[in-house]
């Protein structure tokens, strides 16, 4: 099992905080207050993490931290801004198996709960895809609908249901997560976000290949925007 942790968007540097995932939360810097935490991450060896850094200012020392944090990850490095997270993640799967469990963590919400070993869950049914979703309805989210405990469709930003996707996307290998990143650029007028392809969009494309995607529900989050909200 693998684990994707784009870090390349445009909030990756800004002036009043410095680089993003390192923004000190309780003492801890926030991309490990959100990794550390999860509920498979025993599962992952540091070598399992393939991180996506954008150059900007002082991303060296961002790298540097996750080579320290993560000994023996994975790093690719995009020297400019990409059109959306999905392409940002494709850039890594280079580094990732074909036959093995895949996981896309933005890193945005921290919470602990969630499937505890993704790749038993993924032998037991015949699921494409896993994406774990909190309640609320607020437009700064992602949201899935769901019926009859199956997802039926994905937005990004877009307000469809009352399930938030709480920024994980565990997808049962490298096949199906290409063939949903496929269906989000043949249909990109309707799934864009501002002129970007990003990862819950994606889900209609594991659906519309017929694989079924379930929504286990989190009730401890605190989504990133937050902690800055905070600040």
């Amino acid at each position: 099992m693998k684990c994707i942790v784009p870090l390349a968007g445009p909030d990756l540097w800004s002036e009043r905080h410095g680089l993003r995932p390192l923004v000190n939360h309780e003492g801890t810097p926030l991309i490990e207050a959100a990794l550390r935490p999860r509920a498979w991450a025993s599962l992952l060896a540091p070598s399992d993490y393939v991180f996506v850094v954008r150059e900007t200012t002082a991303h060296l020392d961002l790298v540097a931290f996750l080579k320290d944090a993560w000994p023996g990850c994975r790093i690719v490095t995009l020297s400019h801004l990409s059109a959306g997270a999905l392409f940002s993640c494709l850039a890594a799967t280079a580094l990732v198996p074909a036959d093995e469990p895949l996981i896309v963590d933005l890193a945005d919400v921290l919470f602990h709960e969630g499937p505890a070993d993704p790749a038993a869950l993924f032998a037991q049914g015949a699921y494409g895809a896993i994406v774990p979703v909190f309640a609320s309805s607020e437009p700064c989210y992602s949201y899935l609908t769901i019926s009859d405990g199956l997802v039926t469709g994905a937005r990004e930003k877009q307000v469809i249901s009352g399930h938030a996707s709480a920024g994980v996307y565990m997808f049962r290998n490298i096949e199906i997560f290409l063939g949903a990143s496929a269906h989000s650029i043949a249909h990109r007028d309707e799934l864009a976000h501002k002129g970007s392809l990003f990862i819950c969009p994606m889900i209609n494309g594991v659906i519309a290949d017929g694989h079924s995607v379930i929504a286990p529900h989190i009730r401890d989050c605190r989504p990133a925007g937050k902690i800055f909200h905070d600040a």
